[in-house]
């Protein structure tokens, strides 16, 4: 068995070794050849059985591989729809994460109002509260786990392509996040659901319940955010300032592995 998964593991990587995805006929070609000789061969018990099984593990993690990937990349955001106003309703997926005048949060998108528009199933979303101290301080919090409508304005993810910097669009792409934009500031942003039932989302509030007595309990220490990342993996609550700090000591790899 072990050798077994070891084999699906390979085909998995070996997937990632290649410049481009694999035709779709030969993706099907994988997954009915491993089927048919993993069905064929499993029950032999001497070494050319236990070779063969291998062989077929493989082909079927490179063919489910392959399979998962362009169900990704088809997930995309049309470029005739880049920086056109869309209505949508959809879920807080993830815990969102203030900045200045404003706050960031994963959104799953469950329906889509303007004709015509295909949007990807998740994005990220930006909601600026305005400049003025009143409008940023007045504007509605948003909580995992929410169903809200909103006017949105997105694009394709783009990155800096910077040699050994952050590659911000990879970051995207492994979590799912197939367009980012922001809420329309002027359209109308209703709150449809304060909670939606579903597994992921109960989890997420639960995370933000957590933050939140955090950052209530101990709001003026310093450190609230590092304890809030070790808590609940939350790697966006501690501040830019202390991560320059675990950068200049050489103990970011360790704060990245204890709240991991």
């Amino acid at each position: 068995m072990r050798g077994n998964i070891l084999a699906f593991a390979l085909g998995v990587g070996c997937l990632q070794l290649q410049e481009t995805l694999p035709a779709l006929s030969l993706v099907a070609g994988l997954l009915i050849g491993g089927a048919l000789l993993l069905l064929c061969c499993g029950r032999w018990r001497h070494a050319l059985g236990r070779i063969a099984t291998a062989i077929a593990c493989a082909m079927l993690g490179l063919a489910w591989a392959a399979l998962l990937a362009g169900q990704r990349l088809l997930d995309q955001l049309p470029a005739e729809w880049e920086g056109r106003d869309v209505q949508v309703v959809g879920v807080v997926a993830a815990l969102p994460h203030a900045f200045e005048r404003g706050e960031r949060c994963a959104f799953d998108v469950e329906a889509v109002a303007t004709p015509g528009a295909r949007l990807p199933r998740r994005i990220m979303l930006s909601w600026y509260h305005g400049w003025r101290e009143d409008e940023w301080r007045d504007a509605p919090l948003i909580r995992p786990a929410e169903r809200w409508r909103f006017t949105v304005r997105l694009k394709r993810p783009h990155g800096n392509a910077n040699p050994h910097g952050f590659d911000y669009e990879a970051w995207l792409f492994e979590r799912g996040l197939r367009a980012t934009g922001y809420v329309r500031p002027l359209a109308e942003a209703q709150r449809l659901d304060d909670f939606v039932l579903r597994p992921a989302y109960v989890i997420e509030r639960w995370r933000e319940h957590i933050r939140s007595a955090f950052f209530r309990v101990l709001p003026e220490a310093p450190y609230v955010g590092i304890l809030a990342a070790l808590a609940i993996g939350d790697e966006q609550a501690i501040p830019a300032a202390q991560w320059r700090l675990f950068r200049q000591t050489g103990v970011t790899h360790l704060m990245s592995i204890s709240y991991l």
